[in-house]
């Protein structure tokens, strides 16, 4: 029996039950014994049920989306950027969420990158600001581009380099392990060399996006080296299974005991 402690999971509920409705996954996953629960948008949710639901089971909600249309790379696009995250955070703040994750837009091709870079640089400034009032974190996320064609913002590399130069103690990196093999890979050596600019991780195996042990990715190391170095954060099951969904679960958190 290892020593270690377990890592803490985060289930994304639209990714995982989908079959039935969002406030029904709220009690699936409790009944596993899950204790924490993600989710993009409130679009087609009912966050009255969702709030009560969640008191009820003594669940945690640890993220959602700050920004689901807005490009924060694209100078035309910041208020209506500015307002997503307003909404979203006062949506956090209601059902006492941690974090809201920020994607960096997809890039214009008539505007240099050097440019794009500043708008994004001054943009998240701005929703941090936003964010700490509320008591949120922002979290950064890069996409790939095959996935998020035109992704401004692909490489943990460059997203590492943005948190540090904004320099907010807020303001961390998203790592999501599957966006991340297919733009870079090199997955042990980067998380390593960042952790403590790491906010949250999301997993799903490459290819198909399925769960943990399904593709390329060796979850069973990644586990085991995110345990040796006391990672502190969620680690959110944002994939869509390939088997049943409550044995899929089962089987994934067993790899982080």
């Amino acid at each position: 029996m290892s020593t270690l402690a377990p890592l803490r999971f985060s289930v994304c509920l639209d990714m995982i039950f989908t079959d039935r409705p969002f406030e029904q996954r709220l009690e699936h996953i409790a009944d596993l014994g899950f204790r924490a629960y993600e989710f993009w948008t409130r679009r087609g949710k009912d966050m009255n049920i969702t709030i009560a639901l969640q008191t009820a089971l003594r669940l945690h909600c640890v993220a959602i989306a700050g920004n689901s249309e807005a490009s924060p790379n694209d100078p035309d696009q910041r208020a209506q950027f500015r307002d997503e995250i307003s909404r979203s955070a006062a949506l956090a703040v209601d059902l006492a969420c941690d974090n809201l994750i920020v994607h960096g837009g997809t890039a214009r091709a008539d505007l240099d990158r050097a440019t794009q870079r500043a708008h994004l640089l001054e943009a998240l400034r701005e929703a941090a600001e936003t964010a700490a009032d509320a008591g949120l974190n922002l979290l950064l996320e890069p996409r790939n581009p095959i996935d998020h064609p035109g992704s401004f913002l692909w490489s943990s590399d460059e997203g590492f380099a943005i948190v540090r130069e904004l320099g907010l103690p807020h303001v961390k990196l998203l790592f999501d392990c599957y966006h991340q093999q297919i733009s870079e890979g090199n997955l042990t050596q980067r998380i390593l060399a960042n952790l403590d600019q790491i906010g949250h991780i999301h997993v799903a195996d490459v290819p198909g996006r399925h769960e943990p042990g399904t593709g390329e990715i060796n979850y069973e190391h990644i586990f085991g080296i995110l345990r040796e170095h006391n990672y502190q954060g969620y680690v959110g099951l944002e994939y869509t299974p390939r088997i049943d969904a409550a044995a899929s679960l089962r089987a994934v958190r067993m790899m982080g005991q």
